[in-house]
């Protein structure tokens, strides 16, 4: 760990009174000593630390004009963080260079074959470089990501890299209040797959084996195209605020392309069914799991029994909210609409009036649609009633078993739930987008707000 930050004449006077020992090292200018099991220093303007004496030595030596390996000066650097620019706040991390760390561990290790794959995942990752300003009608922020053309996992690095051509704005209703399209791989779904094959045994309710998820993955992938949208419908932000999350569900859809509708409409009634098994299957484990818990727990003293008796409230909760769960589907202009509530695909398969792609918003936001690896837009917000949020926020507070009178006053929520409402109201929608050129992903997004 090295952590290094400029200080003033007024902070670097907090800092030394901060540093017990006196100085006993120096490397140039710059002076640290031993605190515990760190090297602390203060010098040249700057403050410094680090777990390891060796690597702090090294970056002042660089500091005072040493030769040495700069991190400016490496490729595997530079190439993400060209793409990012300059910004007020950025981020680097070099997933293949973990994984080599990872690789030499392996020797003490005794699994490596079932981690084998996790980490040439992680290497084919490469290196991610991302960062975000502040302009004067919000925040923009952009992030690349340089995945390695030499790791192991080569399907991971073409569904990477993969673009397509989007239509799908073209039978979104243009009332949506957020959308994320992406250029989802044909070979997606195999890739899914093996990874559910491996942590299969890892499944506690067996939902993966009841659902025969990796199999329909596969099967799914025969007929279904490259063009992939999460959509959240008018109303979906509000209802957001339900902390059972049942109602957002009433909100939420997706939209696959199809590339072979006759083997679609074949495969998707099993499909469903499958799921929407497993998904019945997980509510009755809990149910077996909480009667054996309370009938071992009988003899046990009150406190135990009614800490037994509180989790079987919470389960008997979430096992209602599994039942409202349904996996869903229809066909629309050549793609597959799903939700997971019979309310959100009615809307999306009967909604008429304008699309998305003649809005004026997400015109006016020029987003590339075509050999784009993907993107995303959210309209601003209707302005939200005062007492309609306010009450969305009692409700919330309510359902997440808060006993809101004996805790806060009426007055006090009503005040709270006014400051969040004002900087939700300033909030004027988002857009972003991704491109695939030269190997390297770059995702540009701009938020807009009222300051």
């Amino acid at each position: 760990l090295l952590a290094v930050s400029k200080v003033d004449q007024v902070s670097a006077g907090f800092f030394k009174a901060l540093v017990r020992e006196p100085a006993r090292a120096k490397v140039g200018i710059y002076s640290f000593s031993r605190q515990d099991n760190l090297f602390v220093g203060i010098g040249g303007g700057l403050v410094y630390l680090a777990s390891d004496k060796a690597l702090l030595m090294g970056y002042l030596g660089r500091l005072s004009g040493k030769a040495g390996p700069r991190l400016a000066a490496s490729v595997a650097y530079a190439a993400p963080r060209k793409a990012v620019g300059d910004q007020e706040l950025g981020l680097y991390l070099n997933f293949s260079a973990s994984a080599k760390l990872i690789r030499g561990q392996f020797g003490k290790l005794f699994l490596p074959r079932l981690l084998s794959p996790v980490v040439d995942a992680i290497d084919t990752l490469g290196q991610y470089a991302s960062g975000f300003s502040t302009t004067k009608t919000g925040l923009s922020a952009v992030s690349a990501l340089a995945p390695n053309p030499a790791g192991k996992d080569t399907p991971l690095y073409s569904v990477l890299t993969h673009t397509t051509n989007f239509e799908v704005q073209n039978i979104i209703p243009a009332s949506a209040e957020a959308v994320r399209a992406t250029a989802c791989a044909p070979e997606t779904g195999v890739y899914q797959a093996a990874w559910l094959n491996r942590i299969d045994l890892f499944d506690p309710f067996g939902f993966l084996s009841d659902s025969q998820l990796s199999a329909n993955l596969v099967n799914a992938s025969r007929y279904l195209g490259d063009e992939c949208a999460q959509v959240t419908l008018a109303g979906g932000t509000l209802a957001s605020l339900d902390t059972t999350g049942t109602q957002a569900l009433g909100y939420s859809v997706s939209y696959h392309k199809v590339s072979d509708m006759t083997a679609a409409e074949a495969h998707m009634p099993a499909y469903a069914a499958a799921v929407n098994r497993a998904i019945g299957g997980v509510a009755d484990s809990l149910t077996s799991l909480n009667s054996g818990l309370l009938s071992r727990l009988g003899s046990q003293s009150e406190a135990t029994r009614g800490a037994a008796a509180s989790l079987d409230a919470q389960l008997a909760q979430f096992r209602k909210q599994l039942g409202a769960i349904k996996l869903v589907y229809g066909f629309r202009d050549g793609y597959l609409v799903s939700a997971y509530s019979d309310k959100a695909l009615q809307t999306a398969l009967k909604a008429a009036g304008p699309r998305l792609a003649e809005d004026a918003g997400f015109t006016a936001a020029e987003l590339p649609l075509m050999d784009t690896a993907g993107w995303s837009y959210a309209r601003q917000p209707a302005k939200t009633d005062p007492k309609a949020f306010e009450k969305a926020i009692r409700q919330a507070l309510s359902q997440s078993g808060s006993d809101v009178s004996s805790l806060v006053s009426p007055e006090i929520i009503k005040a709270i739930s006014g400051a969040i409402l004002n900087l939700a109201n300033r909030y004027g929608g988002m857009s972003s987008q991704s491109s695939a050129l030269n190997g390297v992903i770059v995702s540009k997004a701009n938020v807009r707000y009222a300051w």
